[in-house]
């Protein structure tokens, strides 16, 4: 069984600008290389019909996860995380997502509503966490929903940032 976490995340950029950044390949390249202290890739990227769907290798170091999952494994988690931009209508987009954490029984996923204005714009997350292990799985849940919490908080500061470097 998951368990559901949800966070909001706002960015000091239009709504406009940031779906700008969500369909573009640099952007993604960027995040990939600078969200964790080890780089990941872009493993592919694809523009839609007024979005776009990333697919992103990325590499969770130690150090950046909750303790009772420090106790459980003894490398850096490498994780696919596909995330699909739908297009921007009214100064909002549905964005969703997907990650599966290679070699555990993690994975987790969620929905994303992009809305704002002129001046900002919020990402209200909603995020289910799944921990395949008896017993202990429903105990580390809630912990990996806020290792995420923390990552998409830093995501938020690493997209403003490239806004303001590139568009």
């Amino acid at each position: 069984m998951a368990t559901r976490s949800e966070n909001t995340v706002t960015i000091n950029q239009p709504a406009e600008k940031v779906h700008a950044a969500l369909t573009n390949a640099d952007y993604w390249a960027y995040i990939a290389k600078n969200l964790s202290p080890e780089p990941g890739e872009v493993n592919a990227f694809e523009a839609t019909e007024g979005g776009a769907v990333a697919t992103l290798f990325e590499v969770l170091p130690l150090d950046v996860l909750p303790e009772a999952v420090r106790a459980m494994i003894s490398q850096a988690l490498k994780v696919k995380r596909v995330v699909t931009v739908g297009p921007l209508t009214d100064n909002a987009s549905h964005i969703s997502y997907t990650a599966d954490v290679k070699g555990t029984p993690v994975d987790f996923n969620g929905d994303i509503q992009l809305t704002g204005d002129a001046d900002t714009t919020t990402l209200s997350y909603t995020n289910d966490v799944s921990v395949n292990i008896p017993f202990m799985g429903p105990a580390i849940e809630p912990k990996v929903g806020e290792a995420l919490g923390e990552l998409f908080t830093n995501e938020g500061q690493l997209t403003d940032t490239w806004i303001t470097e590139n568009l």
